[in-house]
């Protein structure tokens, strides 16, 4: 069974790396990142890839702290904007920027069930951001740790005949004792 259970693991991953490549989650709804202006923390090499000083007011605003005097960035046309600039090989990726949350994404199986974990602690509280608790200021969830109902349908379709020989296999165990 776990043989099984491993190949059910491995396809349900397969089809949650499609659903993301495609940009869709497993209910359907078609992912997009915000176009909303947000703060982040001024750095260098941002502003050099929103345009360095030209940037300013087009792509971003710097600003400061009252209390401390700090400097922070108002990036102007949101995390969509913010992704394309700065991760332009990324900009087309959803929930991608590095990859590594994804490649951290492995199959696991015993005998009884299938389940999706990442072998990164960091990465999988990541996950959970996006599936359960929400990211962003709007706590906007990207449910992409799931297959749609067509694509269970494909997976039970594919084991049912495996699962069916392997349980005349294990009754036959059963009666013959």
């Amino acid at each position: 069974m776990r043989k099984l259970m491993e190949k059910i693991g491995v396809e349900a991953l397969a089809f949650i790396e499609e659903n993301i490549r495609r940009g869709f989650d497993y209910e359907g709804n078609k992912f997009s990142y915000s176009t909303r202006p947000f703060f982040r923390p001024w750095h260098p090499v941002i502003q050099r890839k929103l345009g360095g000083k030209e940037g300013e007011g087009k792509y971003y605003k710097t600003v400061f702290s009252k209390t401390t005097g700090a400097a922070g960035m108002i990036i102007l046309g949101g995390y969509k904007e913010y992704k394309k600039m700065v991760y332009p090989d990324a900009a087309d990726k959803f929930l991608m920027v590095k990859g590594k949350m994804l490649r951290s994404m492995n199959a696991k199986a015993t005998d009884n069930e299938a389940a999706i974990s990442f072998s990164d602690p960091e990465e999988s509280q990541k996950a959970y951001w996006f599936n359960v608790s929400g990211v962003g200021r709007s706590r906007k969830l990207w449910k992409f740790l799931g297959v749609t109902k067509q694509q269970l349908s494909k997976i039970e379709d594919m084991v049912r005949d495996e699962y069916i020989k392997i349980a005349q296999e294990e009754l036959a165990k059963f009666v013959s004792k």
